[in-house]
C-alpha cells in the first residue's frame, strides 16, 4: 500500500499493484465487468445449491481473504459483500461462488477507485442496519465515519444476537460503534484536537428516542 501526500489538505491510499496483481490470478469465468459488488440477494441462501469440491472451495477461500485484506485499507465499497463471503468460507457452494465472481467482475471494472481522504470538520458518524437479512435471523451492522472527505472508519458487520425489531437491530448497531467512536475521540484528543460532542445520525425515529430516555436515565443514576 502506498500513501501519497503530495496534495496538500489530502492524503491517498494506494494499492494498484495489489488489486492487478489480485486480478491475474482469477480464472477465466472471472474476466467480464460489472457495475455493482452485489445483487439485490446478496444475502439469500439455498440450502439445495450444490457445494463447491475442495479445490474451488480453497480458491474461494483464498480469494475472500485477499479482498477482506483490501476492503478493510482502500476498498470500502465492497465492504458489505466481502462481509457476507467471509461469513460463507466454511462451506461455500455454487451461489456463493457466483456471488464472488460479481464482486471481482466489479474490481477489474473500477480497479483505479483508491481512498482519498481529505479533512475539513470533527467526526460525524452514520449507523444503520439491515433488520434479518441473514439466515440466522440476525442483522447487519453499516458504519461510516468521516473527518470531512472521504471514509476515514467503515464497518460492515454480522450482528452478534438476535433482535425483535428493526428498531432493536438499529440500537444494537449503535452499540456495535460506540467502542470504535470512544476510540476515536480519545486518539484525536491525544492528538492535540479538539473533539465536540459525538453525533450518531440515525434515520429510524423509535431508534433515536429509545437511545435518548436511555441516556437521561443513565444521567438521573448518575447524578444521584
Amino acid at each position: 500500500m502506498k500513501i501519497d501526500y503530495r496534495q496538500k489538505g489530502k492524503v491517498k491510499f494506494i494499492m494498484y499493484e495489489y488489486v492487478n496483481k489480485m486480478l491475474e490470478e482469477l480464472p477465466a469465468d472471472m474476466s467480464e465487468l460489472v457495475m455493482t459488488p452485489a445483487s439485490n440477494h446478496l444475502f439469500n441462501t439455498d440450502p439445495g445449491c450444490m457445494k463447491l469440491g475442495v479445490e474451488k472451495g480453497q480458491l474461494f477461500h483464498h480469494l475472500v481473504a485477499k479482498l477482506l485484506y483490501l476492503c478493510k485499507r482502500t476498498r470500502q465499497d465492497i465492504q458489505t459483500a466481502v462481509a457476507f463471503l467471509c461469513t460463507r468460507v466454511h462451506d461455500p457452494d455454487t451461489d456463493d461462488y457466483k456471488k464472488l465472481t460479481k464482486v471481482m467482475q466489479y474490481i477489474r471494472n473500477t480497479r483505479s477507485i483508491t481512498l482519498t481522504i481529505e479533512p475539513t470538520d470533527e467526526p460525524k458518524w452514520w449507523v444503520d442496519s439491515s433488520y434479518v437479512v441473514h439466515t440466522d435471523m440476525k442483522s447487519h451492522t453499516g458504519i461510516y465515519m468521516t473527518l470531512g472527505k472521504g471514509a476515514t472508519y467503515t464497518g460492515s458487520s454480522k450482528q452478534k444476537l438476535n433482535t425483535k425489531s428493526s428498531t432493536e437491530a438499529k440500537l444494537v448497531a449503535v452499540d456495535d460503534a460506540m467502542g470504535q467512536v470512544l476510540w476515536i475521540r480519545h486518539f484525536l484528543s491525544a492528538q492535540g484536537v479538539h473533539v465536540p460532542t459525538t453525533t450518531i445520525y440515525q434515520d429510524n425515529m423509535s431508534t433515536i428516542l429509545l437511545a435518548e430516555t436511555e441516556n437521561l436515565q443513565a444521567q438521573k443514576e448518575l447524578g444521584t
